[in-house]
């Protein structure tokens, strides 16, 4: 598939494919990225799999799978949508227009899938934003199981009793999931503490994969390093243990690739800050300019304690991930990447109707504005479309700016 050829997601992950031709490995988390949603939809409708719909945050992954029931991110269901699902959301709904575009997909397939067989549990996070909790509320009217878990982030000054206090109760947060999910108020904390090392083994993995990538920068391109990491390493694509084997093998393809000294020389590396940015010929445009993104939000990978019981792990997991919270936390982490890659340049995403994450875009950009750092503020909508020619002409720019 030529690039004048690819108007839809779907058209540019076969594009991706192509491109990534030499890459077994690539093509395999590609390939699992496709069949992401439709697989396990199947699977739920022929009673070969238990799942719920969930918003992937990093803690529940693995209190999940530990049930045997399989995460489904929703945001995913979303980004394969349409215009006709926004309509559904704005029209049916009731949803106004400058509503985060993302929440107005993700309600339009739910709303398309109501009266089906498909998976009929959502599980919410009260943190995610105040749209989504008006999303799960309307579902729950629709016939849907909704349970939306209460989290606490933790301030920078809370310490000692107060953090204390924070864990227990989000130990109990935990378990009133459990009995939400199997009727038990009840973990079987051995089959956790599997799924804790394997979410910890993962995160060291994907550390060593984009250890690798600084030296050898265009062997994965933008788009299936966005695909692998802020979507597979979040739910493992509904099959841990096959994305687990295509991690292995890229490390592997990694290792035995030769480093490129004109590549090095040539390459432009970028850090990535804000959402899973759906207007897929955005990543096309940063690699067609000589672009690299080296860097992400969400890394440092922090990995989850195995030296306390599995429940409490989770707690402190989120209670002391920096990442977590204010803007200021995840400002701290897109630092120590830009420091660490010596990074020429920040592309700060969002998505149309999001407030508070365009607030932390305008805060990250003074910032580092301030300190010499140039960025580039981009908002996109979720349903299915290539990018406007406006934003792929400023996308190419600003990175061949940096050259």
């Amino acid at each position: 598939m030529d690039i004048e050829e690819v108007y839809s997601q779907r058209d540019y992950i076969e594009h991706c494919k192509k491109v990534h031709s030499y890459s077994k490995a690539i093509n395999k988390i590609l390939d699992l990225s496709e069949s992401y949603i439709p697989d396990i939809e199947q699977a739920y409708k022929e009673g070969k799999k238990d799942a719920v719909w969930s918003n992937a945050a990093g803690w529940q992954v693995p209190l999940i799978y530990s049930f045997g029931v399989v995460p489904v991110s929703y945001s995913e269901m979303g980004r394969l949508s349409d215009k006709e699902a926004m309509q559904i959301a704005e029209d049916y709904y009731q949803f106004p227009v400058e509503t985060c575009s993302m929440v107005k997909c993700t309600v339009g397939q739910w709303h398309r899938r109501r009266n089906t067989s498909t998976i009929k549990r959502i599980i919410g996070n009260s943190s995610a934003c105040e749209p989504y909790n008006l999303a799960w509320e309307i579902m729950k009217r629709e016939g849907y199981d909704v349970y939306n878990n209460d989290v606490v982030y933790r301030g920078p000054a809370v310490e000692g009793k107060r953090l204390e206090e924070l864990v227990k109760f989000f130990v109990e947060q935990i378990y009133d999931i459990a009995e939400w999910l199997t009727g038990k108020r009840q973990i079987d904390e051995d089959k956790l503490r599997v799924e804790i090392q394997r979410k910890n083994r993962l995160l060291t993995k994907l550390r060593t994969v984009l250890e690798l990538r600084q030296k050898r920068p265009f062997y994965v391109r933008s788009l299936a390093t966005i695909v692998m990491l802020n979507i597979g390493l979040n739910n493992y694509f509904g099959k841990p243990e096959e994305y687990e084997a295509a991690i292995d093998l890229l490390i592997e393809e990694l290792k035995n690739q030769p480093v490129n000294e004109a590549d090095l020389k040539n390459v432009i590396p970028l850090v990535w800050a804000g959402g899973t940015g759906q207007e897929f010929g955005i990543y096309e445009a940063i690699d067609q300019a000589g672009g690299a993104l080296l860097g992400l939000r969400s890394v440092p990978f922090k990995l989850y304690r195995e030296d306390i019981p599995p429940v409490e792990s989770l707690a402190r997991w989120v209670y002391d991930n920096a990442g977590a919270g204010a803007g200021v936390y995840a400002r701290n982490v897109l630092e120590h990447e830009v420091d660490k890659l010596s990074a020429r340049g920040i592309i700060l995403y969002g998505y149309i109707g999001c407030s508070f994450a365009s607030v932390d875009r305008e805060m990250w950009r003074k910032y580092f504005h301030e300190k010499g750092i140039p960025s580039i503020n981009l908002e996109g909508s979720f349903q299915t479309g290539a990018p406007s020619g406006q934003v792929l002409t400023r996308v190419k720019a600003f990175v061949e700016m940096l050259a």
